[in-house]
């Protein structure tokens, strides 16, 4: 059973999970796994499955992108009895003003007492930590606050948009289509392989704490706690940096 394995790995206490935990649930898992690429770089190959994911991410102490992540967890709520399903989704690159690689970002939608909600471990550290409701309203996480839209693009019919404090910004487009292993298969070789993605060139690690977040990438570490920014090279190899940040 993967819930009892990813409960144990968390550091979750509770025996169960329901709705109303997923707050705390969802923050023991950002402070747990960090998004990062080491298995894009090494084109290492495992399933995507249940128990490839488990493996990989329970067992192999290792974090991953948002096709680890997500899919990680919606495996755990399935298991728990909470009624989620995995759409796909386009970021929106807010630097360049435009999309960024068709498709491959992957989210939970939860469906629960005839709400929608939008669930996202995998979006890097802009995660908010808590179920974000389909009906508009906007939900707080540390520094920043997120909403979904409902708004017809070319990439989806919804909107997940942040507010970093100077207004509203689109993170990404999705749809409420329900996609399966086969598309993270997909998603993940476009990830690997096509020269517009970000994540196959060098190697890149982010990580939320209580009290900040923490980016590495090759020769810096960049440590954001409370209101203090500090930005160092990193004296040791990269690979043993990014152990340190797992439990």
């Amino acid at each position: 059973m993967i819930q009892s394995a990813f409960l144990q790995k968390i550091g979750y206490e509770a025996a169960s999970i329901t709705f109303d935990q997923l707050p705390d649930l969802l923050r023991k898992m950002a402070y747990t796994f960090p998004f990062e690429n080491r298995s894009v770089v090494g084109k290492h190959a495992y399933a995507l499955d249940q128990e490839g994911l488990k493996h990989h991410l329970l067992e192999g102490s290792r974090g991953g992108l948002c096709y680890d992540l997500n899919p990680l967890l919606y495996y755990v709520l399935k298991e728990a009895g909470l009624a989620v399903q995995l759409v796909q989704g386009t970021v929106y690159n807010k630097e360049a003003e435009k999309w960024a690689l068709d498709g491959t970002h992957v989210a939970i939608v939860l469906q629960h007492h005839h709400e929608r909600y939008l669930i996202d471990a995998g979006f890097g550290v802009n995660l908010p930590l808590q179920p974000v409701p389909f009906t508009g309203e906007w939900v707080e996480a540390p520094s920043l606050r997120f909403r979904v839209n409902a708004e017809e693009t070319e990439k989806g019919t919804h909107l997940l948009q942040l507010d970093r404090g100077a207004g509203a910004e689109t993170g990404y487009a999705f749809t409420l289509k329900e996609v399966g292993e086969d598309t993270l298969v997909q998603l993940r070789h476009e990830i690997y392989e096509n020269e517009a993605s970000p994540f196959n060139k060098r190697p890149l690690a982010s990580k939320l704490t209580p009290t900040g977040r923490v980016i590495v990438t090759e020769d810096h570490v960049t440590i954001h706690e409370q209101d203090e920014v500090s930005k160092k090279p990193l004296s040791q190899p990269f690979e043993e940096y990014v152990q340190k940040l797992l439990p």
